[in-house]
């Protein structure tokens, strides 16, 4: 970039330019620490003939995408933002051959109403350290019972951080943000800033189950359970969502209160049961039940298989936010908690569709202060699913076959709900709309 690029002192508001006054050319230090030592180390002991006892740990780390965080080439004084509005222009409008309009801001002074993007000098590597326990017992020769408890810290997550939020004193009153202090006229001059630093933290831990049988009598299976709580103080930035998972807003409530942002993770889903099962049916030729059948018997009602899929979980956390009621400049700013959450569930709603929580349980912020609710403070609705489908191959010649398959996706049409309104207002709380209907399809395979 021919060091056209800038950075800003978090406290002094001095502006860093790439490449002078001792400033490297990527506007941040360099860590050499102990990040760059990630062992991989696993241990499995035959404890008995029949049990596996098995432990591992890990350390691994990655730099997060940081999006506009991370375009310190298009900070002033080397960029400055114009806008131009071209709705009021009468039709039929303007040509390239015009030109642009003119330009009305201060092109002078490029730090005029400009949003700073700020990255923080020590930014470092998100580490994650991953371990687990388990043990493994087999049953019977085909079937296995495996029981772990799976853990993990990240430290050093991604957080975007408004550093221009103002900070909320004892009586209610506001004072000047912390950060660009030291230089009070940018500070005044500048619209927003749009920083990024490494000081997110996040822990999950899990207790796992699997029931696994192997393929024997023309039956195999699995169950998996799990129980698991997972914490974080970064929400997440980056990523898309949609359905049944909400995240809480990725900024912070109070820029200066961490504590106050530790809560669930948007996609913790406290337990999951998983299931799959396969089934010969005992039907046909070279099977328990009709192994001399005729070829017409056979190709009607013989050789068939049965294949189902179960999928449970409970509800995603869901923060109720409501507008900012501290004169900070919040902009994750959250609701004041009135009472316990409460859940009606499938409640029908006079708007329509489903009140699922007690929106009374929810209120306004009062003047000069922060909503007292935590993060993640009630739940969405879980998913319930039930997928089946018969599959039977028809052979012509010793190379060529026909596969016919008739698949119901949630066969039991469960409605899977979307999250519910999490927004402080009048649909607070209620669900509008639903995915995953009923899905019969059928397909027919040739194989050669």
């Amino acid at each position: 970039m021919h060091n056209r690029q800038a950075n800003f002192g978090l406290q002094s508001g001095v502006v860093e330019i790439a490449g002078q006054d001792g400033n490297s050319r990527a506007l941040y230090n360099q860590y050499n620490g102990i990040t760059n030592f990630q062992p991989r180390i696993g241990i499995a002991w035959n404890a008995a003939q029949k049990t596996v006892v098995r432990t591992a740990y890990t350390v691994s780390s990655y730099l997060e995408g940081t999006g506009t965080n991370l375009r310190l080439p298009i900070n002033p004084p080397f960029e400055h933002e114009e806008a131009a509005n071209y709705t009021s222009l009468p039709l039929p409008g303007s040509t390239l051959s015009d030109g642009f309009l003119p330009f009305a801001g201060n092109v002078a002074d490029p730090f005029a109403g400009a949003t700073l993007r700020v990255w923080d000098p020590n930014v470092r590597p998100a580490v994650s350290n991953q371990w687990n326990f388990t043990i493994q017992q087999e049953l019977n020769p085909s079937t296995t019972l495996q029981v772990g408890y799976v853990g993990q810290k990240v430290t050093h997550l991604m957080v975007p951080m408004p550093y221009l939020q103002r900070q909320l004193l004892p009586d209610g009153t506001t004072a000047p943000s912390y950060f660009l202090s030291g230089n009070p006229t940018l500070q005044n001059e500048i619209g927003q800033i749009s920083g990024t630093a490494s000081n997110g933290n996040q822990s999950y831990h899990a207790l796992q189950a699997e029931l696994q049988k192997r393929l024997s009598s023309g039956l195999e299976y699995s169950v998996a359970y799990t129980y698991s709580k997972c914490m974080t103080d970064s929400s997440g930035y980056y990523g898309n969502w949609d359905g049944q998972v909400t995240p809480t807003s990725p900024y912070w409530q109070d820029l200066y209160d961490k504590k106050a942002e530790w809560g669930p993770c948007y996609y913790d889903a406290q337990q999951i049961l998983t299931s799959y099962a396969t089934y010969d049916l005992p039907i046909g030729r070279g099977r328990k039940l009709g192994s001399n059948m005729n070829a017409v018997a056979n190709a009607v009602i013989g050789g068939w298989q049965l294949n189902g899929i179960l999928s449970l979980h409970s509800g995603f956390p869901q923060t109720i936010s409501a507008g900012d009621a501290s004169g900070t400049n919040s902009r994750g700013s959250r609701a004041d908690c009135l009472a316990p959450p409460h859940v009606f569930g499938t409640q029908n709603s006079p708007l329509g569709g489903y009140q699922w929580f007690d929106p009374t349980s929810y209120g306004p912020a009062a003047p000069g202060t922060f909503g007292s609710c935590g993060v993640g403070t009630v739940r969405g609705p879980g998913l319930h699913t039930l997928d089946l489908s018969m599959s039977k191959f028809f052979q012509f010649t010793e190379s060529t076959r026909l596969e016919f398959r008739a698949e119901a996706i949630n066969l039991t049409n469960t409605p899977i709900l979307n999250s519910p309104n999490d927004s402080l207002g009048s649909t607070l709380g209620l669900i509008q709309s639903s995915q995953g209907a009923r899905n019969l399809q059928f397909a027919l395979k040739f194989l050669f």
